[in-house]
């Protein structure tokens, strides 16, 4: 099995970090990559068949799709100018990221990616028609196929991002490394990853940022040249990744549980301490008490203990419900 090995310091680990932030640009091109294989069925069916179904019916689609299959291939690459290192605080500054790349790297890229077509040829040579054009396409792909679900994604990326946070605070960042995906290894001063290609990243005191996406399924993925911020994308936790339905406006969860259980379960979501919960839920500790204990013999939240300091962590059977209450 080829491995991908990427070689810590002391100083790297220190300076590895989880993104706090959905990365817009990953999360396109993991997207454009899903529409391109059958595989996480339980996932991203439904999502696939919408995706499909609007491109039948719309040639506006059909011209973007037609763009970004070629350079965002499901294969062992495509070109890391699509996803620049570094957090936006919006989609916009991210394609204005993407299609500012130096020329020469543009080139160099394309080239590594190959193929013939009109469209690859174009991009390969930097126009300023050709870049609008694929910023464009990738900001409508984005409208039509993420957006629509995005309210799910940071909902299933806040769930991963406090689970890990806890793992990161009770286990040190050794157990995040590990919890990566399956069959990680960490050998000090190496953390071993199965991967498509057999491949060495030295960090050489540069650190590591972490990106874990929701349209990202089969494995962790990290930028092809060694030279740019050392970046490693992975799966969210496949429990936190719920394609939920769309619903009426209301607060049904509050229906259900009563207010004070459903303000807890969703300040759960981020992970919080009793008193934060006391604090901003405005009631009594012996009623936080009380409502956590109820949420959490029935499997909605678990609790973590670390001294006096209890922290309330949503679980997946609460993150469900959560979404399906709307």
């Amino acid at each position: 099995m080829p491995y991908l090995r990427i070689h810590f310091t002391e100083v790297d680990l220190g300076r590895t970090r989880l993104a706090s932030r959905i990365d817009h640009m990953w999360e396109i091109v993991n997207a454009v990559q899903l529409l391109q294989h059958r595989e996480g069925g339980l996932y991203f069916d439904g999502w696939r068949r919408r995706v499909r179904q609007e491109a039948f019916a719309e040639p506006r689609l059909q011209r973007l799709l037609h763009t970004l299959l070629p350079i965002a291939p499901h294969a062992e690459y495509f070109p890391d100018f699509l996803t620049p290192a570094g957090e936006f605080d919006d989609l916009d500054d991210a394609l204005d990221a993407v299609v500012s790349v130096p020329k020469p790297r543009l080139r160099r890229e394309m080239a590594l990616l190959g193929g013939e077509s009109a469209p690859l040829r174009a991009i390969a040579g930097g126009g300023a028609p050709a870049l609008r054009g694929l910023r464009a396409a990738l900001g409508g792909f984005y409208r039509v196929a993420v957006q629509p679900r995005l309210a799910v994604v940071e909902a299933a990326r806040h769930a991963d991002l406090a689970r890990r946070l806890h793992t990161l605070g009770h286990d040190g960042v050794e157990a995040v490394l590990t919890g990566i995906t399956p069959g990680a290894v960490w050998e000090p001063p190496v953390l071993r990853l199965p991967y498509v290609v057999d491949s060495d990243l030295l960090l050489a005191g540069r650190g590591l940022r972490l990106v874990p996406c929701y349209f990202s399924l089969q494995r962790p993925v990290a930028l092809a040249d060694p030279a740019l911020p050392p970046t490693l994308t992975f799966p969210l936790d496949p429990t936190t990744r719920l394609l939920a339905p769309e619903h009426r406006p209301g607060d049904h969860l509050g229906a259900l549980v009563g207010t004070t259980r459903a303000a807890i379960l969703r300040l759960a979501m981020d992970g919080c301490s009793s008193r934060e919960l006391i604090r901003r839920t405005g009631v009594a500790p012996a009623t936080v008490t009380h409502h956590t204990t109820i949420l959490r013999d029935a499997g909605m939240i678990a609790t973590h203990r670390d001294g006096t300091v209890a922290s309330h962590h949503i679980t997946p059977l609460g993150l469900q419900l959560l979404h399906r209450s709307g």
